[in-house]
């Protein structure tokens, strides 16, 4: 407590203060995405990890916007208006609205497509039964309303580019206009959805949208609204920001109301002005914890400032079991309380529990949660800003402090001797069992399990939209989809057609929907080749093709058609997937994601008996299961048994350490209030049907901090018993308020968290308070 050692600490501080300032005027340095939540694996696989990053490029860079109407031209204006509205903003890349094709690209492609795209359905009818195939085409040649091809009757006389503009586009539902050049769908009702697709710009396209996205959607919306036109929006990026500006107002709500509560109780407690000066711990708490993730991460997830606001009760404990005592000294007509002095006496126990939950912390650091290691180190470096600032800066800011006698000491006075008594009845035979049971019961009926869908929770009219445009459009792809791996790209067909024919009865048998796969878009060469030698056998069987003489299609230009056809040569599946009319089937197409394993993906619609799509493929070699949130269960799991194992160490490690200061039987009696504590919340937890979750279990892991303090607070701190008592009363009334506060979050994982700790908040008052004894 030197003035040397002082001026050092406040060195680092404005330090600290500079880098903070320089950092978040620099750089982006706010994460919100959800992948920034997930554990990091020891040994991923590389096709998986790579299918997964596909899939998130696709969601997260772009955002979809549907404009429906009963009127059609009503949406289309109204979808070509927000685009225009979209353009301006210089928030997109690019605004896919109007798609007028390059005709005669599109006939390039076509005619070069023609048979390697040609559907599964049409190759068979042609090698199986081709007079069938001709006598078809014969009929849509001269049907004006059939469906037509991009290329003229005279060179598409085998009719394949019929097929090429639905095959390039996979969700069928989707109709292009030619008026207009907008895709659209129609529902049920007749009502016209025009599409609108904005692509972000940057590499981290959902933080680069920043705060901008939401009100120009909103902006959309009002337009749309303005002409009678119902909107619907959807995108990886919409979900992000929506999370991000709820998880920013919570921060600011339960920080505001948790430091006005706290200041309020401290106020009336203390009753003086110079109470708010313990809001400098506070302040250098926040302050070195915030510095310390951002030099060691480079940014900090949204969800650790929400957590790190509810550290304002904690960060308080150091300084009010210092200044706590003072109204009591008043109380009992002793001397009065010295600043100085009285910072001396709590050192000692300062250091114990600030080196116990400081180690405890640390240990976290080998957790594969990035998360959970940001909290960790915000809380842990808070903690050691807050107890600089307690020990160096308040006892010269309360040199000239007067306590006085105030109702909180009464209060106090007359609710310790309740602990003593309640410990007295609970060594009774009678309630000891009776607790036993409560207990176990709630022990038994303790739910450990993860779920994805409980760390960020989606705003329902945002999801119920996102729904409706998966029903519009006929997709429903989920997180379940399979990952294809080959040595080369024919092979990897080849396994993208195995899939598909082992998912075909399981489609039949309605346990799943639907699949999209890239040998639906390419045949294999091997396909390729013998349908070219079917075509060049068909060029000498005229009666086979006798369809199209019927309408005057001369026979050598049917036979001419025919052997062009057979000559040309085959088409790989990049060559195919690099033409306009493969776009929409690239992002299928992983490419070679290791050396020598090219993959691709399978992407699964309408799943209803996962265990039987799993069995049906767990034979095939080279296909691989991919169900993400089920694996990020399972990772959280292992996570929060790892943190689990990590504490225990730390308890090991707080024993050592305690033995050393109390010795063993004292030691292990105050390492006794925290795991006591701990158990009693679980089972509270499973009284309330509320599953111990990792965020639960790193609510557990506080509670454990929390305990060790208190605990050697009231164990071994030079003051008098109803002086402890009420500086425990007053440090759990902070903890509990801002922890309590985050119980009401909107997050399930959050407010199980608070709610863990809250509770076990209140078991370390009672169990600490048994500890009590005196020692002056």
């Amino acid at each position: 407590m030197t003035r040397k050692s002082r001026v050092i600490y406040t060195f680092f501080i404005a330090l600290a203060a500079v880098f903070v300032c320089y950092t978040l005027a620099a750089r982006p340095w706010l994460q919100t995405g959800l992948t920034a939540l997930l554990p990091q694996e020891q040994r991923p696989d590389v096709l998986l990890q790579a299918a997964d990053k596909a899939n998130e490029a696709q969601a997260n860079g772009q955002v979809v916007l549907l404009a429906g109407s009963a009127e059609a031209d009503k949406a289309f204006q109204t979808a070509s208006d927000i685009a225009a509205l979209w353009r301006k903003s210089g928030l997109f890349a690019a605004v896919d609205s109007e798609i007028m094709p390059d005709l005669a690209q599109v006939r390039t492609e076509a005619a070069q497509l023609g048979l390697a795209a040609l559907p599964a359905a049409e190759r068979a009818l042609l090698m199986e039964d081709a007079a069938q195939y001709f006598q078809i085409r014969a009929q849509d040649a001269a049907n004006p309303f059939a469906t037509t091809s991009p290329l003229p009757l005279d060179q598409d006389w085998l009719g394949f580019g019929r097929f090429s503009l639905a095959q390039a586009q996979p969700q069928s539902r989707l109709q292009w206009d030619a008026e207009h050049g907008m895709l659209f769908t129609e529902d049920e009702r007749g009502h016209t959805w025009v599409w609108l697709r904005g692509r972000l710009r940057g590499q981290n396209s959902v933080a680069d949208a920043g705060a901008d996205l939401l009100p120009l959607l909103q902006q959309s919306r009002a337009l749309a609204e303005k002409q009678g036109v119902q909107s619907l929006s959807a995108g990886g990026a919409v979900f992000a920001a929506a999370a991000k500006a709820a998880a920013e107002r919570e921060s600011r709500l339960m920080g505001a109301a948790g430091l006005g509560l706290t200041l309020a109780l401290l106020l009336w407690v203390f009753r003086s002005g110079r109470v708010l000066a313990l809001t400098l711990p506070l302040g250098a708490g926040m302050l070195t914890g915030l510095a310390a993730v951002l030099a060691l991460f480079g940014e900090v997830h949204i969800l650790t400032i929400v957590i790190g606001t509810s550290l304002v009760g904690m960060l308080v404990d150091f300084p009010l079991h210092w200044l706590t005592p003072s109204v009591f000294q008043t109380a009992s007509s002793r001397r009065s309380w010295q600043a100085q002095a009285a910072m001396r006496h709590v050192l000692p126990t300062f250091a114990v529990s600030l080196t116990v939950t400081v180690a405890g912390y640390a240990l976290l650091w080998f957790t594969p949660l990035p998360v959970l290691r940001q909290t960790a180190v915000f809380s842990g470096f808070a903690l050691l800003g807050a107890f600089g600032a307690t020990v160096w800066w308040l006892p010269p800011l309360f040199a000239r402090y007067h306590n006085k006698s105030v109702p909180f000491a009464r209060l106090a006075n007359a609710l310790h001797p309740y602990a003593g008594r309640l410990k007295k009845r609970l060594h009774k035979r009678g309630w000891l069992v009776l607790l036993g049971l409560l207990l176990a019961g709630g022990l038994w009926r303790s739910d450990w399990h993860d779920d994805i869908r409980q760390w960020v929770v989606l705003p329902p009219p945002l999801l119920a939209e996102a729904q409706q445009i998966g029903v519009l459009s006929g997709t429903d792809f989920g997180g379940q989809y399979v990952v294809v791996e080959a040595a080369d790209e024919n092979a990897l067909l080849q396994q993208s057609a195995r899939v598909g024919q082992v998912l075909q009865p399981l489609q039949a048998a309605g346990k799943l929907a639907a699949w999209q796969s890239l040998d639906q878009w390419l045949a294999t060469a091997s396909e390729q080749q013998a349908l070219q030698n079917r075509l060049n056998d068909l060029a000498g069987q005229p009666q086979a093709w006798a369809a199209m003489r019927e309408i005057g299609v001369p026979r050598p230009a049917m036979r001419r058609a025919l052997r062009e056809a057979a000559a040309q040569p085959a088409i790989s599946l990049s060559d195919g997937l690099k033409t306009g009319l493969g776009e929409a089937w690239r992002p299928l197409y992983l490419g070679e994601a290791a050396p020598g394993r090219l993959a691709a993906v399978v992407r699964l619609s309408g799943v209803r008996d996962t265990a039987a799509v799993q069995s049906a493929l767990s034979g095939l070699s080279g296909v691989h299961w991919a169900d993400k949130r089920a694996h990020l269960n399972e990772l959280f799991r292992h996570t929060r048994n790892q943190a689990a194992w990590l504490k225990l160490a730390s308890y090991a490690l707080a024993w050592l350490l305690l033995w050393k200061v109390f010795g063993a039987k004292r030691g292990t009696l105050v390492l006794a209030v925290p795991l006591a504590a701990a158990v009693c919340s679980v089972a509270v937890l499973g009284w309330l049907a509320l599953p111990v979750s990792l965020f639960a279990m790193f609510g557990l892991l506080l509670v454990s901090a929390i305990g060790v303090d208190y605990a050697v607070y009231a164990y071994a701190a030079h003051e008098s018993q109803a002086a402890r008592f009420g500086g425990l009363l007053l440090a759990a009334l902070t903890t509990g308020i801002s922890f309590g506060l985050l119980a009401f979050s909107s997050t399930p994982a959050v407010a199980s968290f608070g709610l863990t700790v809250a509770v076990g908040v209140v078991f370390n008052l009672l169990f600490s308070a048994w500890l009590l004894r005196d020692n002056i």
